[in-house]
């Protein structure tokens, strides 16, 4: 059993104004990114979905459907992608500074590069209209009962928790929805009475994009939260070690900054959700997330 050392400055430092603003920064910054998503969806899926279904009705607009399709393709690839990225790279980084600032870790220039602009925060923080309730408390108020060295391990292993399982219900929802549509389109084939040709042709076809869509996002999702799997894995073993005093604070500490440059690259690359996924999950989660840190401190016997 680990003892009881000073209180740590967790549950103060994620609410303070200065991360508060970081924070708001974050969400407004993932929300611009997933605008652009859904306006690839749109465009990407949505379109050509449609534009399959007139062309059918309407054989000589075909060539321009199939410009539209080629233009939209083009713009995907060389604007809306990029600026997903881009928006992307810079949520990480700010959800980085907050990290850093909470479980006072030092900023690794060397994994993330430069912080980002006072400007580009200012701006970000400005246009954010969501509120403060979904921000506050972003890691169980309960770790401040633990040395920072082991209270870090908690946060961190948290956040992989959190983010993989999101993704699996995300991509479980996904999948389910495509398999919902496949048994809808074939009831809807068999009660009108459509022949194999017609049901390819003019049912199957269209919704093609929307189903091959589903199930790429299924398994993108899937591989994301299989990989936070093995990461958290690693920080459940130096806890493991940590909490029987396998390694000193200074040691721990520094495991811990390697472990968050992991949770940094995953953060930098991994694919997008939909929104409202995390508004639907978030209560269940968060009473999971405050249980199982309440698991981990009653194993160094603090209740």
């Amino acid at each position: 059993m680990v003892a009881e050392t000073a209180l740590n400055r967790i549950p103060e430092l994620q609410n303070a104004p200065a991360e508060l603003s970081l924070m708001r920064a974050r969400q407004q910054t993932y929300l611009r990114a997933k605008r652009l998503l859904v306006l690839q969806f749109i465009l990407t899926v949505g379109v050509p979905v449609i534009a399959a279904v007139c062309a059918l009705v309407a054989p000589g607009i075909r060539p321009y459907t199939a410009a539209l399709s080629l233009l939209i393709s083009v713009l995907d690839v060389t604007v809306l992608d990029r600026a997903q990225r881009d928006y992307l790279k810079l949520a990480a980084k700010i959800a980085e500074l907050f990290d850093c600032a909470v479980l006072e870790m030092p900023w690794n220039r060397f994994v993330a590069g430069k912080p980002p602009e006072p400007e580009a925060l200012a701006d970000a923080e400005q246009a954010w209209r969501g509120g403060d309730d979904g921000i506050r408390d972003w890691y169980p108020a309960s770790v401040g009962n633990a040395p920072l060295f082991l209270a870090r391990i908690i946060c961190q292993r948290t956040n992989l928790w959190y983010d993989a399982s999101l993704r699996r219900h995300y991509g479980s929802w996904i999948l389910g929805g495509a398999v919902v549509l496949l048994v809808a389109l074939l009831a809807a084939a068999l009660v009108t009475g459509l022949t194999v040709e017609v049901f390819i042709a003019s049912v199957l076809a269209p919704a093609g994009p929307i189903i091959i869509w589903s199930f790429r996002e299924y398994f993108r999702q899937r591989d994301t939260a299989e990989a936070q799997e093995t990461v958290k894995g690693d920080a459940e073993a130096l806890w493991e070690r940590a909490k029987g005093g396998g390694c000193q604070e200074n040691e721990c500490a520094d495991l811990s900054r390697a472990f968050q440059n992991a949770i940094y690259a995953r953060r930098a690359a991994s694919p997008l959700m939909l929104p409202l996924v995390y508004k639907l999950r978030r209560a269940a989660m968060e009473a999971q997330m405050n249980r199982g840190a309440a698991a981990y401190l009653r194993e160094i016997g603090i209740s």
